[in-house]
């Protein structure tokens, strides 16, 4: 706030202008301006941006006091400024055109010294009640009044109101202080007094949002100003890494309310939502319709839950080798009665902001808990169903403590419940995530990261969360017949995943295609409309029924074998050696074995081949396997006869990782045969987790400069 207050006092008599100066002249908090003319009045305003009242004695110059009168509170600039005229007794006609012209007060001559002084200070303390007190614009109010004024005195002019918001700036307040905060917008409000204040109204509505209403004949003037002040805070931008945004409302019906015209600008801002490099937009009927949607969705939440809108649905998830269903994941919509159903993505991201997500996903747990009852208690097939846990819920102290007292209120394992938790979660808190995450997995609860591969620190997230399930995000679905690289993505996600120790669950599955190449690659489980869209209770109650009891969990895979031999007894003599530890494949030759990889490459971990075969030798099936991306990582041994020293040198070099030579010794075949895949798994998976760090980093370096 300002240490004085300014007042210009505007008489042509000297007498005068001296008996009025008199009154403050020995006061500090007040400076006095003056001027002697109408012409020298506007001079002393154009220089002096600050003054809080104008005393406008009108002996000598009654027509020009009423022309300085209507210009004053004609400019947008000045028209806020109250004044206050002196008249001599019995012009009443004068005093009543002053008044009509937006003078805020008058006094009569001769004056009275006293009665000027509190007139002064009342008009002064009123208005200061409509100004901010940290930027001294307009407040809300105010600038609504003034707009309104505007619009009607100027009835030819367009005029475009432009909403201002400051993007980040609670984060400048946290980050670098409430000064720096205040500094920033006391900037942005000399901005706009200095480029709006001569031809439009300004004002600031609420914290870091303020609003301009400018002519605009060109129509792009909006953008320039908008351009113009953005330049001139390109140091502090950078500095303290916000962003100014703009709403743009063109003017079209002068009846409407000043402050509905502010909420168009305001809702427009929707627009630049998620965009990069846009920071202004301009309104449309479309978002606003959005926003009172969205307003009426959060309006209506918590009685739409009482009155039972919301409902679960459950989709199934199903083995990739079997072909049934092994689980199921639980998702909510709302039938609203006027909206009608209203798609997750829409109100899912509102109630997140809200907090109202925690209420809703405890309904979802408490319906989901109530269905494993229901079936256990029909003996029904049962298979463990997923619940979404949002990132407010883990906030939540005792979050465990809630999901075990439903566990032990319908007595249920905790293995028939298990926890999705989004990959973007971890983003934001990753070291309070993990520790919250680990609480629950600590007290038994299985755990799947869903959308993976939807963020930029997956590799982080795999290395440091107690994640027992990967559900990787339906978007490589949608590109995987487009693009190679979102295949091998796939292909690399499922083989770290295995390493790893964690089974893995692809979303958004369509077609055939999509389900063979993901059990070829090794893919546990499928969900999406190609097995089933999702169910009603009932419907997946009914599914259940279909399946009849069968054992889902706990099944121990064994590591697949390929053997390729021309000679069936040589290939019976290999599985011999290395034992009932692995699942085994055969093949004559290379020809049957690349048949076999196309159906079970997912299962296969090692291929042991001999080099001499009829149709396709080893060689040539060492090189397909190489330009095959699917097969590429799986490892090979070749078998050679002891003086086959240039065929094992040629093996090697096309990229087999050992050769066994006959005779061989079954313990020692067994025991290369596991150093060689124990090698692949550590070679390939340094190799893995290096290239995908590197695609992180140059991800977000994108991203960054975009951003910028």
């Amino acid at each position: 706030m300002k240490d004085q207050r300014v007042i210009l006092i505007v008489s042509a008599a000297e007498e005068n202008m001296a008996a009025v100066k008199k009154i403050w002249e020995d006061e500090p908090e007040y400076k006095l301006l003056q001027a002697s003319s109408q012409v020298k009045a506007k001079a002393a305003l154009a220089m002096n941006n600050d003054v809080d009242l104008i005393f406008l004695d009108s002996t000598g110059m009654e027509e020009d006091g009423i022309a300085f009168l209507k210009s004053t509170k004609k400019k947008g600039e000045y028209a806020h400024i109250p004044i206050i005229v002196g008249a001599q007794s019995g012009s009443n006609e004068w005093i009543e055109k002053a008044l009509a012209e937006g003078a805020e007060d008058f006094v009569l001559r001769p004056y009275n010294m006293g009665l000027i002084r509190k007139r002064v200070s009342s008009a002064i303390n009123r208005n200061l009640h409509d100004r901010d007190p940290l930027t001294n614009l307009y407040t809300a109010t105010v600038f609504y009044n003034q707009t309104k004024r505007l619009l009607l005195k100027n009835p030819d002019i367009t005029y475009t109101m432009l909403y201002f918001n400051v993007k980040g700036f609670t984060l400048v307040n946290d980050f670098y202080g409430g000064e720096v905060g205040d500094s920033i917008l006391k900037e942005l409000a000399e901005m706009l007094r200095e480029d709006v204040g001569k031809r439009g109204t300004y004002g600031r509505i609420i914290a870091d949002n303020f609003v301009c209403c400018i002519p605009s004949v060109n129509g792009d003037e909006e953008v320039f100003l908008y351009h113009h002040i953005e330049d001139r805070l390109k140091t502090l931008r950078q500095k303290y890494h916000f962003n100014l945004e703009c709403g743009i409302y063109r003017i079209e019906d002068r009846r409407m309310p000043v402050a509905k015209m502010c909420d168009r600008a305001k809702f427009a801002l929707m627009d630049i939502k998620g965009s990069t490099g846009k920071r202004y937009a301009y309104y449309n009927t479309k978002t606003a319709e959005t926003y009172r949607d969205e307003q009426r969705m959060i309006a209506d939440m918590e009685w739409s839950l009482k009155e039972g809108q919301f409902f679960v649905m459950l989709q199934p998830i199903y083995d990739a080798v079997t072909e049934r269903p092994v689980g199921a994941e639980a998702l909510v919509r709302w039938k609203h009665p006027e909206l009608g159903v209203v798609r997750p993505d829409i109100f899912i991201p509102l109630f997140e902001k809200n907090g109202f997500i925690r209420q809703l996903d405890w309904y979802v747990w408490e319906e989901v808990c109530k269905l494993l009852a229901r079936l256990l208690g029909k003996g029904s097939t049962i298979c463990p169903i997923s619940v979404n846990v949002s990132r407010i819920d883990l906030y939540h102290p005792g979050v465990e403590s809630v999901l075990e007292c439903l566990m032990e209120k319908y007595h249920l394992p905790k293995s028939l419940l298990k926890l999705e938790i989004t990959e973007t979660a971890y983003t934001e808190k990753p070291q309070e995530i993990i520790r919250l995450v680990s609480k629950l997995r600590e007290r038994g609860f299985e755990l799947l990261m869903d959308d993976f591969g939807s963020g930029y620190s997956s590799l982080n997230m795999l290395k440091e969360m107690p994640i027992d399930t990967l559900k990787i995000d339906m978007k490589f679905m949608e590109e995987l017949s487009t693009s190679q690289r979102a295949g091998n993505i796939l292909i690399s996600i499922v083989r770290m995943a295995k390493l790893l120790n964690m089974s893995t669950v692809a979303e958004g599955v369509e077609t055939r295609e999509q389900l063979e190449f993901l059990r070829n690659v090794g893919c546990d489980r499928i969900q999406g409309y190609y097995f089933s869209k999702p169910l009603t209770l009932d419907e997946y109650e009914a599914l259940m029924e279909e399946e009849g009891r069968r054992e889902n969990s706990g099944v121990i895979h064994k590591k697949g074998v390929l053997v390729i031999d021309d000679v069936r007894m040589l290939r019976k003599s290999m599985m011999g050696a290395l034992g009932d530890s692995y699942c085994y494949f055969e093949a004559a030759n290379g020809k049957e074995a690349l048949q076999v990889l196309q159906e079970h490459a997912g299962a296969i971990s090692i291929v042991i081949t001999d080099i001499m075969m009829p149709e396709m030798d080893g060689f040539e099936l060492i090189e397909a396997m190489k330009k095959n991306s699917v097969f590429s990582h799986i490892p090979i041994i070749v078998i050679t006869a002891s003086e086959e020293r240039e065929s094992e040198i040629k093996a090697l070099k096309l990229g087999a990782m050992d050769v066994i030579t006959k005779p061989y010794d079954p313990v020692i075949v067994s025991q290369r045969v596991k150093n060689v895949m124990q090698l692949s798994e550590t070679e390939w998976l340094q190799m893995e987790m290096s290239l995908m760090d590197r695609e992180r980093r140059e991800a977000m370096l994108s991203n960054r400069h975009q951003e910028k």
